[in-house]
């Protein structure tokens, strides 16, 4: 706390020098600000890129797991338990959903989103253990609609994001 306390010091007492010299370094806060939006749109031109990434990974590997055929050994218990872990980022996605209908909810948006993708590639990569280990057609049916499932916050958080392009 005392190496913050000593960067503010110097700020709040000669703030208006520093202000003023900014000022004159830049040409003008305009052009600081100027500066600070194309960089924040670029940041955000680049996570719209990232997410929209993310999704095609997951339609890539759900278009992809079509290839496997099913065996004679089933895993019902594995299958079942990837497809309950995939309505959970599905439903944090309907939270952050709601966050723009619901004022009460807004501030929990992006969190909802954060944690929705995290838990979403953590179920990635249950049902591609799944899909890698095989089971019968209703297994691999189940993995690949935890697939798509698991993909709903990518879809939802390229939308969101794009929102503010």
């Amino acid at each position: 706390m005392r190496p913050l306390f000593a960067l503010l010091l110097p700020l709040a007492v000669f703030g208006s020098t520093v202000l003023e010299g900014l000022d004159r370094a830049f040409g003008g806060l305009d052009r600081l600000r100027e500066i600070f939006r194309r960089a924040q749109e670029l940041l955000l031109l680049g996570g719209v890129a990232l997410a929209l990434l993310g999704s095609l990974v997951f339609i890539a590997s759900w278009a992809l797991s079509h290839a496997r055929r099913a065996s004679d050994h089933s895993r019902p218990w594995f299958s079942r338990a990837v497809l309950a872990l995939a309505y959970v980022p599905l439903l944090l996605t309907a939270v952050a959903a709601g966050g723009l209908f619901v004022p009460g909810l807004a501030p929990f948006i992006l969190k909802a989103f954060a944690l929705a993708v995290a838990i979403a590639a953590v179920v990635w990569c249950l049902a591609l253990g799944l899909l890698i280990a095989g089971g019968s057609r209703r297994d691999l049916g189940r993995g690949r609609r935890a697939l798509i499932l698991a993909g709903t916050p990518w879809y939802c958080l390229v939308v969101y994001m794009a929102t503010f392009l």
